[in-house]
């Protein structure tokens, strides 16, 4: 027993292998949990719930392989039923066995495990009466009533008359109820109850009321309280679904012979009771299941010989026939089968026309799986009609097909062809009818809102052609190939689902392997499978180009997303539309030019807002793709379109509003895309309007316009503007950009301004480089304007990098070394910005961007061995490194990127202070595969750095406010790494050490931004024990500082968290043997006494935690440190400080320290 408590007790980890499973291999140890089960009960409460923790995480592994456990159900079972058998175990035991089975039952299925349980006679009364003793109500042990409800439905199925099973004669019973009343009133008591045992009832009465001696004695009564009890109105869903599932049941597993004569009965019932519009998807399902059932029962069982009939099937047939243009299978016509095969004559009751309108209107329903049941419905009756009937069965389905009808009904309808064609009910006949509207479902897509319905529907019709591959000979879908792979491999590229993509994926790789007709079909599953359509921008930028290449497909895919996608509701299809007509533009230019530009240009006037956007964002990138392949393709009537689309969305205040912020995006887009693809507007005055339209863009505050018209500046001024004789107008627009870029007013205007001036090509740089490079210094220094504008000082970093790297190989003569080392100065400067405000630490972007401005210009400079010198080197390294331990992830995982291009540049950066042993610590090869976002990755390498003096400081800073910081993770990884290094280093590099962190303190007196963390930092500095050796020895003065910096951040503060945090290092000098000790204590005393209730009673609670802990080894006098803690714990201290005072004064007293004096004012 103990040893499987210790294998229980493990903190064992299960990883779900799935498919991955070949055998169950963990039957035996299975088997010896269930025989362990009275021990484990003896032990406690967790041990149980560790021990069923084990057995469920052993059994979750087969839920998708359940089959496995097969081989060993009967033993697993054999052992349970051992238990449940014997009289002498308690019951709780029993309880908890039950718990076991029930896990494997929901594991293997009820179905398959029922069939393994023992069915003997002498089962029957116990497991009757032991159903019976139990409480319906108890909500802890319903698992136990389930399993003996499956138990008891194998066991009414002996072939024994029930009357046998009593113990008296019929009629000589008196009182005593039969066994056959008895199981009666457990099926009734379990069908109403609320819990899952509904289930296992529904179960039993099937197997119990279809017995030959039970039916004639109950089957009606049952049925016909079943009926009233479902129509009351009192009655809750638990109850209208147990009496549901109960007939449902019956139905379905009684004999056609014994239902029948209650048929009408039951169909009276379901169609005319309220229970019909009841709400509730699981209710609704039974509903049709019960009505699909009546249906059956009403038409014998029979194979329609109508039946659609497939001949043989071969995959290599198939694909060889696709792949030579002609089938190899032969079958013989269905019209000669259908000419040889006589239907029978069956007479249809006329119920059935009720039926199968009731099962339609199932298919409008709003649940998918009522919809789901009636199409099975649906199926399943229309297999036992006449040819005639059942075609009209389809005629009606197809009326679901309207515009009229919702999403629901498309859906439905959708699965019912499925289901009819699946089953061989849909004739050849009707495909011309079935193929267009299944076509029409596979795009449907209705806006409502600001989303959109049809998802459902797109993947319902892909199921009809996966089911129509499956279904029909390739004769008979030969006409409509052409049209089905179409539009299955529009919906593989462009639809917004990717369940509908892989839908459709799917389907058309059906249709290739049973079909073997559609064109290059082998070829695009090679590329478009079920795993490569999950991308989104792959599908639509990567995979429609190769399908595109086959002319089969280019102008339907084109076609598609011009009528479909470019006037999509949703943004990001508009913007990845307009990316894939760019790549399939070169495929067929001469249709994009005649066909597709006038059609965009159209839709680019309509009102729609969605319209206008896509179809501007597709002209511009379709005419960029054309530019690429020929530049006189575009005529004269498209170029006066370009020219004068912009003058008109102006004339037409498009650019105003809502609208015009999408409108302004995607029109500076347009124009990037018109300079690019050099256009000959070089002397109209439509350059001026884009330009106009740019600058407009450059003050606005949605981030996207501004960056939009950033984007298509450099490529408007190097198109346009390059000739020299427009250098004045250059001039002109670099002064007007350095004026609005001294705007104090607005930030935005500042932002987006000196992103142009970063943004501009060489040719317009050279001339002014230095008063652009002047400006965009000035706007990256804090005044007392802009204090708070971290985001305008962050984007003049970005354009001083943005200059450096387009001036790249001519950088240093064209700046000069005194700008040089402006910028870099500027870029220093960037990495100690941590303004902050109601967004948080929004330095940290200045930050981020100073780091890449370092890297850039730092690794563009390399071969300039005199400007790069040691002392800058330093400066950069240790600061980029200090950001690599600071506390934000992301900040820390750049920074660790740009410390690792540093060190391992090609060519080699000079003058980095020790960086062979930089190397060393941070080897190339796993340093590329490393999680820069992880902290307990970099922590530990980057504390190595304190080693090197150069970089003491630097890293110290960074680690004290990570210490000191609140993250639970950060404080653990940083602490630890920390510590860890301190505990294996030398008393002089601890010493070092502390120097610098009372030296880091010292500098920043009075910043709450250091002194806070510092406070934390040095509290758990000095409870880890990596100085005790320095606090003890009465030589050093390190205390001794660090409290007099102390009580300077104390002295007059008023920020209530601060005070906690300085109380609890305050406490932590009692462990220090010295006058430092009595210092702390009289500053703890004084805290005692504070006007705030909170601070007085937090002071309380840390000092005695800390006499606790260090009090044996303090200055205090030892034979007073009961006392101290008794009055510590039992004071309290958020009384009226008159009241405290003289208790305050008393523990002076007793800790031997002077008792404070308040100053006189």
């Amino acid at each position: 027993m103990g040893e499987a408590i210790d294998e229980i007790q493990k903190d064992e980890d299960t990883f779900g292998l799935g498919c991955a499973m070949e055998y169950f291999s963990e039957h035996n140890e299975i088997a010896e949990m269930i025989m362990n089960l009275k021990n484990v009960l003896r032990s406690g409460q967790s041990i149980i719930e560790r021990a069923y923790e084990r057995y469920m995480d052993v059994l979750k592994q087969y839920i998708e392989q359940p089959h496995l456990l097969d081989t060993h159900l009967e033993t697993i079972l054999q052992k349970i039923i051992v238990i449940i058998r014997d009289p002498d175990v308690d019951m709780q035991v029993k309880h908890e066995t039950f718990k076991y089975m029930y896990f494997l039952i929901n594991v293997r299925g009820y179905k398959v495990i029922v069939r393994h349980l023992p069915h003997e006679v002498a089962d029957f009364e116990p497991v009757l009466k032991l159903l019976e003793a139990q409480d319906p109500n108890d909500s802890k042990n319903w698992t136990t009533r389930y399993v003996l409800l499956l138990w008891l439905s194998i066991i009414v199925m002996i072939p024994f008359h029930m009357s046998r099973l009593d113990g008296f004669e019929e009629g000589k019973g008196g009182d005593q109820k039969t066994v056959m009343f008895r199981v009666m009133e457990i099926c009734k008591t379990y069908t109403v109850v609320g819990d899952k045992c509904r289930d296992a009832a529904a179960y039993l009465i099937s197997k119990y009321l279809t017995r030959t001696d039970v039916k004639e004695q109950y089957l009606s009564s049952f049925l016909n309280w079943a009926c009233e009890l479902s129509v009351e109105k009192d009655s809750s869903s638990f109850i209208k679904y147990g009496t549901l599932s109960s007939v449902a049941m019956i139905i379905k597993h009684g004999k056609r012979d014994d239902i029948l004569p209650h048929a009408q009965k039951l169909l009276q019932w379901i169609i005319n009771a309220e229970i019909k519009s009841y709400p509730g998807c699981n209710i609704q399902k039974l509903v049709y299941k019960i009505v699909q059932r009546i249906g059956l029962t009403f038409l014998p069982p029979r194979i329609a010989k109508w039946r659609y009939m497939r001949g043989n099937r071969s995959l290599t047939s198939n694909l060889c026939s696709g792949d030579s243009g002609s089938s190899v299978i032969s079958s013989a016509p269905m019209d000669d089968v259908n000419a040889m095969i006589e239907e029978e004559d069956i007479e249809v009751p006329e119920e059935i026309e009720e039926i199968i309108d009731q099962l339609i209107q199932g298919l409008r329903s709003a649940d998918g799986v009522v919809r789901w049941s009636a199409a099975k419905g649906i199926g399943r009756v229309t297999g036992r009609l006449p040819k005639e009937l059942a075609d009209e069965v389809v005629g009606s389905v197809l009326e679901l097909f309207s515009p009229r009808e919702g999403d629901g009904a498309w859906h439905g309808g959708c699965l019912a062809l499925a289901e009819l064609g699946r089953r061989g009910l849909l004739l050849p006949q009707r495909l011309p009818e079935v193929v267009p509207v299944v076509l029409k479902a596979l795009i449907y897509d209705e806006p409502r809102g600001y989303a959109s319905v049809g998802s459902h529907i797109r993947d319902s019709a892909c199921y009809v052609c996966w089911a129509f591959a499956r279904a029909y000979e390739i004769d008979d879908l030969k006409p409509f190939v052409n049209d089905i792979a179409s539009q299955l491999l529009v919906v593989t590229c462009f639809d917004r689902e990717i369940n509908c993509r892989r839908a459709a994926s799917a389907a058309f790789q059906e249709n290739v392997g049973r079909q073997g007709t559609f064109p290059h079909g082998i070829d695009i599953l090679t590329t478009a499978d079920f795993f490569a359509v999950s991308v989104r921008n792959s599908s639509f930028l990567t995979i429609s180009v190769f399908i595109g290449q086959f002319p089969e497909y280019t102008k339907h895919l084109i076609d598609h997303l011009v009528e479909r996608k470019v006037v999509h509701w949703d943004i990001a299809i508009r913007e990845l539309s307009a990316k894939a007509l760019h790549n399939l533009a070169p495929l067929a230019v001469d249709y994009m030019v005649g066909t597709v530009l006038p059609m965009l240009f159209e839709k680019s006037r309509s009102i729609d807002l969605n319209s206008r956007h896509g179809s501007i964002l597709a002209i511009g990138d379709i005419i960029h793709a054309i530019s690429q392949v020929s530049e006189d393709a575009l005529n004269e009537s498209i170029l006066m379109e370009v020219k004068d689309l912009v003058p008109k969305y102006r004339e037409r205040h498009f650019f105003r509003g809502m609208g015009g912020e999408l409108m302004k995006q995607a029109c500076s887009d347009f124009i990037k895309k018109c300079s690019l693809a050099h256009l000959p507007f070089h002397n109209s005055d439509i350059v001026d309007d884009w330009l106009l339209l740019l600058n407009e863009c450059l003050s606005y505050d949605v981030p996207n316009i501004r960056l939009g018209a950033i984007d298509a500046l450099p490529a408007l001024f190097t198109e346009f503007y390059k000739d020299a004789s427009k250098a004045q107008m250059q001039k002109d627009i670099i002064d007007k950009y350095m004026k609005e870029m001294k705007n104090d007013n607005v930030q935005v205007v500042r932002m987006g301004h000196s992103l142009a001036l970063g943004s501009l090509p060489a040719f317009m740089l050279f001339p002014h480089i230095h008063e652009i490079l002047q400006s965009l210094l000035d706007a990256a220094v804090i005044n007392a304007a802009t204090v708070k504008w971290a985001e305008s000082r962050r984007d003049a970093i970005k354009a001083l990098t943005s200059i450096c790297v387009t001036l790249n190989e001519e950088l240093d003569s064209a700046v000069g070394e005194d700008y040089l080392k402006k910028i870099y100065e500027a870029l220093l400067a960037g990495l100690t910005e941590y303004t902050v405000d109601n967004r948080g630490d929004i330095g940290a972007w200045v930050r981020e961007v100073s780091m890449l401005g370092l890297q850039h210009i730092t690794l563009l400079l390399t071969v300039n061995t005199n400007f790069l010198n040691t002392d800058l080197m330093t400066r950069i390294i240790c600061g980029v490194s200090q950001q690599s331990v600071e506390k934000i992830d992301r900040t820390r995982a750049l920074a660790g990127k740009v410390f690792y291009s540093l060190i391992h540049s090609d060519p080699i950066v000079p003058n980095i202070p020790h960086h062979e042993a930089l190397k060393s610590l941070f080897p190339k090869d796993e340093c590329d595969l490393l999680n820069w976002n992880s902290a307990s990755t970099t922590f530990p390498r980057f504390v190595n750095l304190l080693e090197f003096p150069e970089y003491t400081y630097s890293i110290m800073l960074g680690l004290i406010c990570s210490v000191g910081g609140m993250a639970e993770t950060l404080v653990k990884c940083s602490s630890h790494s920390l510590f860890d290094h301190m505990k294996e280093k030398p008393i002089e590099k601890i010493e070092r050490l502390c120097e610098t962190t009372h030296e880091i303190f010292a500098n920043c007196q009075k910043n709450d931004r250091i002194v806070i963390p510092m406070f934390r930092f040095l509290d758990r500095l000095f409870s880890s024990g990596c100085i005790d050796h320095i606090l003890d020895n009465l030589q050093s003065d390190f205390a001794k500082k660090i409290l007099k910096l102390v009580q300077m951040e104390l002295n007059g503060c008023k920020d209530i968290y601060k005070l906690i945090d300085g109380i609890s290092i305050l406490c932590q000098f009692i462990q220090v043997k010295s006058d430092v000790c009595s210092t702390a204590l009289v500053q703890l005393s004084i805290l005692l006494c504070h006007r705030q209730p909170y601070v007085r009673r937090s002071t309380s609670t840390k000092l005695f935690e800390s006499i606790l802990v260090y009090g044996d080894n303090s200055i205090i006098p030892e034979e007073n440190l009961d006392e101290i803690s008794q009055l510590l714990s039992t004071t309290n201290w958020e009384e009226p400080v008159e009241v405290v005072r003289p208790l305050r004064n008393k523990l002076c007293a007793l800790m031997g320290t002077r008792v404070p004096v308040a100053k006189k004012k």
